[in-house]
Parts: C-alpha cells; structure tokens; sequence
C-alpha cells in the first residue's frame, strides 16, 4: 500500500486538487524530505532519488526487495473500513482492534485521502503514467485533528468516525480511504521520532462495505457483523449475537462448571460440577472456553473454589 505526495512547485497548476502544498510540508517535515523523489517505507527506511536514464524498473526491483521484507512483519493491530457515500460525502468508520497486549502511548490513527491512477506527465523522462495512490487529503494533519489510539488489550477495539467532501475534479469510482497505524512517540539513536508504521489499511470508497454480512443491519450496529441475523437475536443480553456466540452467559455462570441447564437456559449446578471441578484441579484441562472454574473469581483455580462450590450445591445451587 503506498500514498503519493506531489511536489507543488513541480505540479502543473491546472491539475485540480493534484498538490496540496500544506500536507505535502507537513507530511515531508516528518522525514526530512529535500532530495526527490523520496520513499519512504513503513515510515523508518528511506531511499532518496530515482532511475537513472528513466530505467523505472531497475527502481522498481530494487524496492520490491524491501517490500518483500516488509510485507513478512507481523502486527499487534487491526484495521477495518465502514463506510458509505451519500452525494458528495464519503460517511467512514474505521475499528483499530488488538490481538495482544501492548503500550499504545503516542500510537496515532492517521487517516488519508486518495485517488488512484492518475494520468501525469514524468517530465524528466518526457513521458506519461499513471500515478498510484495519489493524495487528495489528509484528514487527520495537525495536533487539533490527531485520533490517538486509547486501547491497550488485546480484544479491545476503537471506533473512530468521520467524513470527508468529494471533489469535483476527483474520478469517484477511483477514490479510496487510506487508514494507518504510526507511531510518534519513539525516538532512534539519534534522538529523532521514527514514525514508524505498524498496520495500514486501505479501500476504495465504492468498496468499502457498510454491511458487510448483507442482514439488513449497519456493521458498527450488528452484534454479529460478519453472520447474518436480521433478528439480533440476543439470548443473553450479552451485545453478541446468537449466531456468532459461543457462549450463553445465561448458562455459564458461577458453580455451572460443566454448562448443565433445563430448557429454560437455567443453570443446573450440581454433584456433577463438583466432580469436574475436582477433576479439572487434578488434572488442568479446559474442555469448553465458556467453563467458568473460577468459583471465587480471584484469578486462581484451587481447592478453595472446590469448597465454595460443594457449599453451594449442599444449599441447592443458589
């Protein structure tokens, strides 16, 4: 995924909305961009200057390498696109989720606009191409529209909503909405802030799903968005959906070791849960994610759950 900035001064001026000179000074500030053309990867590696003698893919092969390189990382976030267009106005959600536990301090969700494949004039090679994820906009410039990411376990997720004009000169069917996860907060051996990209996340606006499962129910609304369900059915209250629950919370209670229950999704806690319990402190194997063994709730599984459980079936479950 990349994010092409143009150059003012070496813009035509009749191109509409092709520099945005306060964006590109902000953008290049962070890099210390002078010479160009400038790349820079993931935000930490850069290459400063292009193919000589207009030999392009010499220059292509040689980045595809750190690309390669790259693209082999993995990443401790998530990102996912909402969204919809309304006339001229691209209505978006991002979710930024975590799959581990991490410190997210200076972690910003930086958010661009672009428009892809654009004709444009090499014209130090005389000749024309197709420019690829050119930038329209940058939506989250400047400290008053940072989105600083706030979550920090794994499982959490951060909802971050917005929305943005469509130009008229922009090609609408070629517009996409680029999400990135930066860092600003870490500084290298030199003292100077990496920026360092951890996850991005891109579509085209056309593209980016509203609803995703196609239930009749927005994604950031559904409590199954990627299963359908028009209903919502919901047993047990929990904001998870029947159909992508794997857990009744009505069943998996306190003392229900084993999820016995009547027809009525009452818990049936009984010498049966007493002998898995023991079983389980004898010989620790989880059979079912939804077993609830800690009896007292305090992080640890031991005979004293044992005690309170068989106290609590000698007084009929309650």
């Amino acid at each position: 995924m990349s994010i092409e900035w143009h150059s003012d001064a070496l813009t035509s001026s009749d191109t509409i909305d092709f520099p945005i000179p306060e964006a590109y000074s902000y953008r290049a500030g962070l890099y210390d961009v002078s010479g160009i053309p400038h790349n820079q990867f993931n935000g930490i590696y850069e290459f400063v200057g292009g193919a000589s003698n207009c030999a392009w893919q010499d220059f292509y092969d040689y980045r595809t390498e750190t690309y390669e390189e790259l693209i082999q990382q993995e990443s401790l976030y998530e990102i996912d696109l909402e969204g919809e267009l309304v006339d001229s106005t691209f209505n978006y959600s991002v979710v930024v989720s975590l799959e581990d536990d991490t410190n997210t301090d200076n972690i910003m969700l930086e958010l661009f606009v672009a428009e892809d494949s654009i004709l444009a004039l090499w014209s130090a090679c005389d000749s024309w191409h197709l420019t690829r994820n050119v930038a329209r906009a940058y939506l989250t410039m400047g400290e008053e529209n940072q989105l600083p990411i706030t979550i920090n376990t794994a499982g959490e997720s951060q909802i971050f909503s917005g929305s943005f004009i469509i130009s008229d000169g922009w090609d609408e069917s070629k517009v996409k909405l680029i999400a990135v996860v930066q860092n600003w907060g870490d500084i290298d051996e030199d003292g100077n802030s990496t920026y360092e990209i951890f996850q991005a996340n891109s579509g085209q606006i056309f593209n980016i799903p509203l609803d995703r499962d196609y239930d009749g129910v927005a994604n950031l609304e559904d409590n199954c968005p990627d299963e359908p369900n028009p209903y919502q059915e919901d047993i047990d209250g929990d904001m998870i959906g029947d159909v992508c629950d794997p857990c009744n919370d009505l069943v998996y209670v306190p003392g229900n070791v084993n999820g016995d229950a009547n027809e009525g999704y009452q818990p049936i806690i009984d010498l049966f849960d007493i002998l898995f319990l023991a079983d389980y402190i004898e010989q620790p194997v989880i059979t079912n994610d939804c077993q609830v063994l800690d009896i007292l709730e305090d992080e640890t599984i031991n005979n004293w759950d044992l005690i309170v459980l068989t106290d609590l079936v000698m007084n009929g479950g309650n």
